[in-house]
């Protein structure tokens, strides 16, 4: 494809097909015919499709940056920072999100899940997105934040409302503002609550944050407020998608179900390979830091630059099969989580709330299957809405 450089012709809308296959398909062209392509959607960008395209941008932070164009006005760390500053934001988050800190979590995490299971597998039926893959994780997430688990309806609500904010849609737009700011506030709650109120900094979050130096200087109540308010969003929306989608396989698979029921190691295998498949967050952008020529296309500094994880994770040149849900298959690259520097600080805990909730749902239960319509996100994410199963005796 050729592309008019001073008018910036579109190659493609990302967007466009709302059936994933679709989707998919359309990705597929564009890896293997513009790997590099242009989009007039949110503002106008690129987009890199090959996987190792994107492997390699992702190592290569200085000249494709997270920093200087925040999504919301405000840099929110360590998402949208760059080397040398994101290194410190790393260094004093990682240790919440250790083998050992996940062990400790885990036996919370599973109450949650059977407390969420007992009453909707009594009833014989249920809508498995909106009663278990939507709660799970904001529950999970009030205990590492230290919110009462009362609250997770509303941090639920105004989270998803963020995810609006390139929509082409105004009043969408303007609902991801509001949200972002109620996100804030309640950021804000815990800022103002550990400054009065400090715990242990070794096992509270909020806490250690506060007490924290960045490049020798004391993290600010703005700046503390922007970890956690990122913290308050990313730390269940990809997951609630990662567990809606690995449900949803299951419950058009009775075979599946039944090969996992009796084989639950494998199960850490199969989620791999179904956030693999069914991508739920589709791309992250970054910044060019300057002029840039990849496979011929050039891309101007401060150009938007989309790395889609999800056609990376289709790539014929790095997996068999590719559009083939393969739940035992190994090895399995994919970058689901990202790659280099911002690799996704909580996949650790994304992958311990799916493990958990698939252990217990397939211990519980005989078997499940589709009840009715399924519903499905909207680009840039793949994640289920609603799940109506029916369970087996």
């Amino acid at each position: 494809m050729t592309m008019n450089e001073k008018t910036r012709t579109p190659d493609w809308n990302p967007a466009e097909h709302v059936e994933i296959d679709d989707r998919m398909a359309h990705m597929k062209q564009m890896r293997e015919h513009c790997p590099v392509a242009y989009t007039e959607r949110g503002g106008g960008g690129w987009g890199l499709l090959r996987y190792q395209d994107i492997v390699a941008a992702t190592l290569d932070p200085e000249n494709f940056r997270n920093g200087g164009a925040p999504r919301h006005g405000q840099a929110l760390a360590p998402l949208e920072v760059d080397p040398p500053v994101h290194r410190d934001y790393r260094r004093l988050l990682t240790p919440f999100f250790t083998a050992k800190r996940m062990q400790q979590l885990e036996p919370q995490i599973r109450q949650f899940a059977q407390d969420l299971l007992a009453p909707i597998i009594a009833r014989g039926h249920a809508d498995l997105a909106r009663e278990f893959s939507y709660p799970l994780p904001v529950l999970s997430l009030c205990t590492v934040l230290g919110f009462g688990v009362d609250r997770w309806e509303e941090i639920k609500r105004v989270s998803e409302d963020t995810l609006l904010v390139e929509s082409a849609d105004v009043a969408e737009r303007e609902r991801a503002r509001v949200s972002h700011e109620a996100l804030l506030v309640l950021a804000r709650e815990l800022v103002a609550d550990r400054r009065a109120h400090p715990r242990d900094v070794e096992s509270d979050l909020p806490s250690a944050i506060l007490a924290a130096k960045i490049e020798d200087k004391p993290i600010g109540d703005d700046a503390a407020a922007g970890m956690l308010r990122l913290l308050i969003s990313a730390g269940h929306n990809s997951t609630t998608s990662g567990l809606g989608n690995a449900l949803l396989h299951l419950a058009r698979d009775v075979d599946a179900q039944q090969q996992l029921r009796t084989n639950p190691a494998a199960i850490p295998t199969a989620i791999e390979e179904i956030l693999r498949y069914d991508t739920p967050v589709q791309a992250m952008p970054r910044r060019a830091a300057k002029e840039l020529t990849l496979h011929g296309r050039t891309i101007e500094p401060g150009e938007k630059i989309d790395m889609f994880w999800a056609a990376a994770n289709r790539d014929e040149t790095v997996f068999t099969d590719p559009d083939t849900c393969i739940l035992d298959r190994q090895p399995n690259r994919h970058l689901t989580f990202g790659h280099g520097i911002h690799l996704c600080l909580g996949a650790p805990m994304a992958r311990l709330e799916i493990r958990v909730a698939l252990e217990e749902l397939l211990k519980k239960t005989r078997s499940f299957s589709v009840d009715g319509q399924v519903g499905r996100t909207h680009f840039h994410r793949v994640g289920v809405t609603s799940l109506p199963v029916r369970f087996g005796h």
